[in-house]
């Protein structure tokens, strides 16, 4: 019989993206929460931690592809009130306020990404178009501080946790990162610059402190 901690190896893709975004939510959205959704996609942790964060709480999702974000203002529009509201803005995160090249994957728009920054080899690009990039502490300026981020960029994490200065000194959420085997080094000695303790995130929920961030990591503020 196969256990849970399988389950990434059974059920590929969105289902097991799916899965590993439920226990994020289960492990770490609070009531009332503040939650922000970097790289958000579809919205399923949108709308995941805005049913356990409730009323009180509020969901702020960026994501750079227009139609994925103008399908989560559509969800966010049919949720019952009984969930956290959820905001979107339609732009991609980086290191300072700008304008960069965004390439929308030719299969499976969960691939696309800001181009330039990491391994492009093999991407294929449907199209590409110009996007507004806005920094983490830019968005501290419109947004509630957070208790929790989660942050799937596609590559763009070193750059996005460069221009996330406050937040990592000032505010301290708790992260869910999907990390680039490329930046793991760099993303980790920087999240321990600003103290921040590093776990692997297991295919059961649990959490095992490592030196170096993998592909699913929780950063926890020491």
């Amino acid at each position: 019989m196969t256990g849970r901690s399988d389950v990434r190896v059974l059920k590929p893709g969105w289902t097991a993206c799916a899965l590993d975004l439920m226990l994020v939510v289960r492990n770490i959205v609070e009531k009332d929460m503040c939650v922000w959704d970097v790289g958000s996609n579809l919205g399923i942790l949108s709308a995941m931690a805005a049913s356990k964060a409730g009323p009180g709480g509020s969901v702020f999702a960026l994501e750079a592809d227009p139609e994925y974000a103008r399908m989560i203002s559509l969800t966010a529009s049919k949720l019952p009130n009984t969930y956290a509201p959820i905001t979107v803005l339609c732009a991609a995160i980086a290191d300072q306020r700008g304008v960069m090249t965004f390439g929308v994957a030719d299969k499976g728009h969960a691939r696309s990404k800001l181009l330039g920054i990491s391994d492009d080899e093999g991407f294929r690009t449907a199209y590409q178009k110009q996007v507004i990039t806005v920094s983490g502490d830019d968005l501290l300026e419109y947004w509630s501080p957070p208790g929790f981020v989660k942050m799937d960029v596609e590559g763009a994490e070193l750059l996005a946790l460069r221009g996330s200065k406050r937040l990592l000194s000032e505010v301290r959420p708790v992260f869910y990162l999907e990390v680039s085997p490329h930046n793991a080094a760099e993303v980790s000695d920087l999240l321990r610059s600003h103290q921040y303790e590093i776990f692997h995130l297991n295919g059961d929920g649990s959490e095992k402190q490592v030196e170096e961030c993998t592909f699913y990591t929780i950063a926890r503020p020491t």
